[in-house]
C-alpha cells in the first residue's frame, strides 16, 4: 500500500496597492485548512484549468477584483493532513479597487512587507515566500498608464 500523500497544485497572487502594501485575506475559523490564518488570494485549479486562468478566477471569486496577471513571483510548498501542496504564486500587480470578500474569508488587510515578515498568523510557507521575494529584491511593476 502506498502511504504517500498525493500532490496537488494551487495558485495564488500577490496584489499591491498604490502604497506598495500587499493584500492578505484572513481565513474563516471554520476553514478546513489554516483556520483563522492570513492567506494570499488563490486556491486550487479546476480539472484541466490553465494556471493563469485559475489564479485570475480564484482572485475574482475571493476578492471581486479582476486582475491582469504578470509573471510567476515565486512558489511555496506545504502539507495538509491529506495532501502535499505545490503553490505557484503570480505577480498580480497593482490594484486600485474595493475588496469584496467571499464566504471563505472574514477580513482583509493591506500590509507592508516588513509587517508581513513579522506576522504570527501567517502560515510559514507564505512567510518563506515573502522572505525569498524580499531577498530577490523584486521591484513592483509600473502602474499602467
Amino acid at each position: 500500500m502506498n502511504l504517500e500523500k498525493p500532490y496537488i497544485v494551487s495558485v495564488y497572487a500577490v496584489l499591491r496597492n498604490e502604497k506598495g502594501e500587499f493584500l492578505l485575506l484572513r481565513r474563516s475559523e471554520n476553514s478546513h485548512s489554516n483556520p483563522g490564518k492570513w492567506d494570499l488570494p488563490g486556491g486550487k485549479l479546476g480539472l484541466g484549468e490553465l494556471l493563469k486562468d485559475a489564479v485570475v478566477r480564484e482572485v475574482w471569486e475571493e476578492t471581486g477584483i479582476s486582475i491582469a496577471l504578470g509573471e510567476i513571483a515565486g512558489y511555496a510548498t506545504f502539507e495538509l493532513p491529506d495532501k502535499k501542496v505545490i503553490a505557484i504564486i503570480y505577480d498580480g500587480g497593482y490594484i486600485i479597487a474595493n475588496v469584496k470578500l467571499s464566504y471563505e474569508h472574514v477580513e482583509y488587510a493591506w500590509s507592508s512587507l516588513e509587517h508581513i515578515l513579522e506576522m504570527d498568523a501567517l502560515p510559514d510557507h507564505f512567510k518563506e515566500f515573502f522572505k525569498r521575494f524580499a531577498a530577490e529584491n523584486k521591484e513592483p511593476p509600473e502602474l499602467p498608464i
